[in-house]
């Protein structure tokens, strides 16, 4: 690792955000936008068509945008990467491929009643089982889908469709844009590719092609048509021929779409990234892609998604690691951060973040930033990551860190020594659609839970690990001096976990790996596989071979093999800190070793033990600087003493490098603490429990409620707006006039500007207030930069001034024009055939504008009062300020008594999305999450100084989803959350923003 390029990491290491283009594109708003990127420290950016895009997929002029961000990520320093479809999953082309040939259509095997046949149906096979007829039919998708623009998805076992997508798709942007390849566009994105579209059928199913009959008789030797029973009913020798067909399908898929995919890429000096679909667990991944594992072999920055506000997916990340550590590959994918809702900003894309990358992710590709936040687009997988959040300005420092944790975990090797043999074939050799329990299928509990479980004890005892997959390990694995080899990676421990069947190749290494290793170090947990390619059969292996009942078991054995490892012992109990992971690299520069604190939480105070007497450095994460940290030596290791805060991260460094150090400060940002435990309350001053309160941004009321007329009929009244786009405005057609009224009460006429928010307000017919005509600061279709001025937020909230046309009492605000928009319902779309002249409407929440306090009756009914009364800076949002959406300054004054001593100014009780601190009017920094400690040692003076903190919100509070009861335990927030309408309350869910005390700590 080099210490300068740690501390500035460059750009293809920082934050990769999907660049939601999802809108009429402008150029000069595209370029401002990529500009405000990498002011905030943002490396590259994918350029990705999403739900709502105006601007025709792959147009001319979507070229030209394309071109031109290229050229601007020259300027910036930035990398612009490609994507590779119109929304996702890959491989239709925006409707292309499908509409070209039938053949090219995806297809399936579905069982269904002979009252279910359809026009797209052949049969194949008929069969009477517990006294029911069923047929088994190969079921061609047929054309219509909304969601693939009228067409449906395709066969990606079929070359032939792939080549075709590739030609229509990546040489196109080859023809216009291949002189930036390799360059400024350093590759392209696939999402979610997979060979069966398994949500989209309502009857049981499983993949199919036209070319699979032939693929799998010259690879199996047999008809596959002549068993097609059992691949849905337990009869015959059911577990081989379904061995035998999930390999067939997964080589296939393998073969047809992913080596001609990265073949092309290759050739044409381009990196494929991207992630295939149902990764997640191994049901999954055979019901979708058959095995993930295979594909990361082919793909030169192989990824993942891990979506949602948790750390659950162990097994996904685990598994593009092993393949990238294996096989070197420079950089390891991740998209994340979407569906974790609009409430978060810092803290938990750091938690996550942190956790992904103790487990080898490199590349953080963070989910979502939205061009447009215009209608649905609002609501599309949030949070929204990006210039319409009050948080934005606070971005940098924290882009920073990322692109450090980032470059640590891409140098050098990973330290690994255990092998988990993955048992995919297994669960092949089980599934079935018709495997159902409690809704699940019955493989979850048969070998997903027991290798889940291991997978995460193995995590948190220390154990680093890789997974052993079979199909790469047929090209890639031997066994020589002692250990079992897969690429550039070598195991002296190997665990194979519950299985039914492994491949010829695989027991063959085993045997010799238990003959040289010693049989001891080959493990098997219970039950022991007995079968071989899916055929029953002895695995022949060597006595003295281990066979344990459960996990625990097979753990215990492995402790003692490797009690030299790092351990980290939680003072508190006394017993390892399981939630704390671990992550050793080493390099030729030196060892690293990152750890976290994976406890969303609790703070854990920690004892890590390291098996080396050499003294490590700390490498700041959040600073980039290097220190020196107390540690002492015991029984030949080294231990060091320190605070892990929720989500805290550390990073240890090794090196022969001489250099210049200073002791580590008592606090780190990183989340981390190395002050004494003697530290008592009598070294804690309260300087500070009163704030003079000033608000950064005018406050703001959203109009939630409406009364709809269409075609001149009143359909809603005085209903949440949800109502209106999801159950009226989307489905009629386009040119339908309507008109929507909206009130609100006003006690005291408020001073200075007022204004109305209305979405793309310019292309309305008219707006009144209180039967006065006004006009939006905006012209019809008016494009261009986003402009203060004109609009507030984003590019597509028009202004519409209202200053001396409000009255006190109800005022009703009213819009008419003609419902034009491409929106069909939650999170879809259609394209849109004329987009230059497409002018859209809107009817979606107003917000009005304005110096006010917003008057809060029970969370239900809010009301303007044009009065000032000062707010309780513990929490703005219940006195005045229940949907502010924006910054706000805290003043204060303490008196400070130079002491020879670090002064620490801790902020308590902080509910904000970040705080800045000013001493003095000097700015000293920004947290994000604990400990709020600022060190102001050097910005304090003798006597009395000014202490302001500058805290900001999210867009939680003003756009929810906050009438959905029990919100805050979504996890999984996405379009349709919003209109969960057995969820709707009248009472709204907000979040608290304010501050605390302050405390002066002196040590």
């Amino acid at each position: 690792m080099k210490l300068e390029e740690f501390k500035n990491p460059e750009a293809l290491y920082r934050n990769a955000p999907f660049f939601s283009w999802n809108d009429k594109l402008d150029k000069d708003e595209l370029k401002r936008q990529i500009k405000d990127m990498a002011e905030k420290g943002w490396g590259s950016y994918f350029m990705h068509s999403r739900v709502g895009l105006v601007t025709g997929y792959l147009s001319e002029e979507w070229m030209d945008m394309i071109k031109a961000c290229a050229e601007t990520a020259r300027e910036t320093g930035t990398y612009a990467w490609l994507y590779d479809e119109d929304k996702w999953p890959s491989g239709f082309a925006g409707g292309i491929v499908p509409n070209t040939n039938e053949k090219f259509r995806s297809s399936a095997l579905v069982l269904i009643k002979s009252n279910e046949i359809t026009k797209n149906d052949i049969i194949m096979s008929e069969i009477d089982w517990e006294g029911q007829r069923y047929i088994i039919c190969k079921r061609i998708s047929p054309l219509g889908n909304l969601w693939f623009n009228g067409s449906s998805y395709v066969d990606l076992m079929n070359p032939e469709a792939v080549k075709t997508f590739i030609k229509v798709t990546h040489e196109k942007y080859k023809e216009t844009v291949g002189k930036y390849f390799g360059k400024e566009i350093p590759g392209i994105f696939t999402d979610e590719p997979c060979y069966l579209m398994e949500i989209y059928y309502n009857v049981p199913a499983i993949p199919w092609s036209i070319y699979l009959p032939d693929f799998f008789k010259k690879l199996k030797g047999y008809n596959i048509e002549e068993h097609v029973k059992e691949l849905f009913f337990d009869i015959g020798d059911y577990k081989k021929i379904r061995f035998d067909f999930y390999d067939a399908a997964t080589r296939l898929f393998l073969e047809s779409w992913t080596k001609q995919y990265y073949d092309w890429c290759e050739k044409n000096n381009l990196k494929m990234t991207g992630h295939f679909m149902g990764e997640d667990d191994l049901v999954s991944q055979t019901q979708w892609i058959g095995a993930a594992m295979p594909h990361y072999e082919f793909m030169h920055w192989p990824g993942i998604d891990k979506l949602g506000r948790n750390i659950n997916q162990l097994v996904t990340v685990n598994q593009v690691s092993s393949v990238a550590d294996q096989l070197n590959k420079e950089r390891v994918l991740c998209e994340v951060f979407g569906t974790i809702g609009q409430q978060v900003s810092f803290y938990h894309r750091k938690w996550i973040a942190d956790w992904e990358a103790a487990l080898g992710i490199s590349f953080v590709n963070s989910h979502l930033s939205l061009y447009s936040m215009r209608g649905e687009r609002k609501r599309d997988y949030p949070a929204n990551l990006y210039y319409q959040q009050p948080w934005w300005d606070d971005e940098r420092k924290f882009a920073d860190y990322i692109g450090r944790i980032s470059y640590a975990v891409s140098q050098g090797k990973r330290e690994v020594d255990i092998l988990v043999l993955h048992p995919i074939a297994s669960v092949w050799s089980e599934y079935s659609p018709l495997h159902k329990q409690n809704g699940f299928p019955v493989e979850n509990s048969i070998y997903n839970r027991h290798f889940e479980v291991l997978s995460t004890m193995l995590r948190e005892w220390k154990l680093d690990y890789h997974y052993g997959d079979e199909i790469i390990m047929e090209s890639h694995a031997k066994v020589q001096d002692g250990k079992l080899i897969i690429g550039q990676h070598k195991y002296s421990t190997v665990i194979v976990p519950p299985s039914l069947t492994l491949r010829t190749n695989t027991v063959k290494l085993l045997r010799e790996f238990a003959e040289q290793a010693g049989a001891d170090r080959l493990i098997f947990i219970k039950p022991v596989p007995s079968r071989v390619d899916g055929i029953l059969g002895d695995m022949n292996l060597p006595d003295g071979v281990l066979y344990v009942n459960s996990v625990k078991d097979a753990l215990d054995i492995v402790d003692k093999y490797y009690d030299y490892r790092i351990k980290i012992t939680d003072k508190m109990t006394g017993e390892n800190a399981d939630k704390i992971y671990c992550h050793s690299r080493i390099a030729k520069e030196g060892r690293s070793i990152f750890l976290v604190n994976t406890d969303e939480q609790r703070e854990i105070n920690a004892i890590i033990s390291l098996p080396y007497e050499e003294e490590p450095y700390i490498l700041d994460l959040m600073s980039g600087e290097i220190f020196a940290i107390p540690s002492i030596v015991k029984d030949g290791r080294r231990e060091i003493s320190v605070k892990f805060y929720p989500a805290g991260s550390m990073l240890l460094y090794y090196t022969d490098e001489n250099v210049n150090v200073q002791k580590v400060p008592n606090y780190l940002d990183s989340g981390l603490a190395f002050t004494d435990d003697d530290v008592t309350l009598k070294d804690l001053v309260i300087t500070v429990d009163n704030w003079e309160v000033n608000f950064l941004e005018q406050n703001v009321l959203p109009l939630n409620d409406v009364t709809l007329y269409l075609d001149g009929k009143k359909v809603l009244e005085n209903e949440p707006v949800a109502y209106a786009w999801n159950q009226h405005f989307y489905k009629v057609d386009d040119g339908t006039p309507f008109k929507a009224e909206y009130t609100f009460e006003v006690i005291n006429i408020p001073e200075g500007e007022i204004f109305a928010v209305i979405e793309v307000a310019e292309n309305l017919d008219r707006i009144t207030i209180n039967d006065i005509e006004i006009r939006p600061l905006k012209q019809r279709g008016e494009l261009g930069a986003f402009d203060p001025n004109k609009s507030w937020k984003d590019i597509n909230f028009t202004k519409v001034p209202l200053t001396g046309k409000i009255c006190e009492g109800v005022n009703k605000l009213t819009i008419e024009g003609k419902k034009v928009n491409n929106i069909t319902g939650p999170g879809t779309h259609i394209s849109v055939k004329d987009f230059k002249n497409h002018f859209p409407t809107e009817v979606e929440a107003v917000y009005i504008v304005g110096n006010f306090i917003v008057m809060d009756f029970n969370k239900k009914h809010f009301t303007i009062d044009g009065k000032f009364k000062k707010p309780n800076y513990k929490d703005l949002t219940e006195s005045g300020y229940p949907f502010y959406a924006g910054k706000v300054e805290f003043v204060s004054q303490i008196e400070y008594k130079k002491e020879n001593a670090k002064a620490y100014l801790i902020i308590n009780d902080v509910k904000a999305a970040c705080i800045e601190l000013y001493v003095n009017d000097k700015y000293v920094d920004v947290k994000y999450w604990e400990p709020y400690v600022f060190d102001v040692t050097n910005v304090l003076k003798e006597g009395k100084n000014e202490i302001k903190i500058v805290a900001a919100t999210t867009l939680f509070n003003l756009m929810g989803p906050n009438r959905i009861a029990r919100i805050f335990d979504d996890e999984f927030v996405g379009p349709n959350t919003f209109v969960d309408f057995n969820r709707f309350t009248e009472k709204y869910a907000l979040l608290p923003l304010g501050i605390g005390s302050a405390s002066l700590l002196c040590i």
